[in-house]
């Protein structure tokens, strides 16, 4: 009755500190995967994982929506490096350079199949899907013969009247 309820109120604060400071760690470590790529993002999702599982201070609730936010961080990661690499491909379409075009578009396409793994929207799979289409379409038309469409020039040129 005499001070009992102190000491029962400065345990519970410490375990509310150490509950604090558990959070906040955990916090950081899921802020500092946003400037990761993919394949380091996938592994310290696994560690946060582990640390989920292993750690009783962190309440239920709060290391479901960590986890959440690291799951929707590698999905928007992967997402990321599959526009990068089907943009890094088109260049090299347009440059005539089949062999890094299809090097590219394969990474491209591992970028995709793990972001539709991990839950890609519909809308943005089928931007993919269309763009990939296109992109297999274009190059490899380059032709610097004269053709039908563009037949050469056999009239004399005009002169220039400009500076008579």
């Amino acid at each position: 009755m005499f001070g009992f309820g102190k000491k029962n109120s400065d345990a519970e604060a410490e375990r509310q500190a150490q509950i604090d400071k558990a959070k906040l760690e955990l916090r950081k470590f899921v802020h500092d995967m946003a400037d990761l790529t993919p394949e380091d993002m996938e592994r310290r999702l696994k560690q946060l994982k582990d640390w989920c599982n292993s750690d009783k201070l962190v309440p239920f609730d709060f290391k479901q929506k960590a986890l959440k936010r690291a799951a929707e961080m590698e999905r928007s990661a992967n997402m990321l490096y599959c526009d990068m690499r089907m943009h890094d491909a088109q260049d090299a379409a347009l440059d005539d350079n089949h062999k890094l075009q299809g090097m590219k578009l394969a990474d491209a396409r591992k970028y995709f199949g793990r972001a539709c793994t991990l839950g890609a929207d519909q809308e943005w799979r089928k931007a993919f899907k269309r763009a990939e289409e296109a992109l297999l379409m274009t190059g490899g038309m380059k032709h610097d013969a004269p053709s039908r469409a563009k037949p050469k020039e056999t009239a004399p040129r005009a002169p220039n009247r400009a500076k008579a």
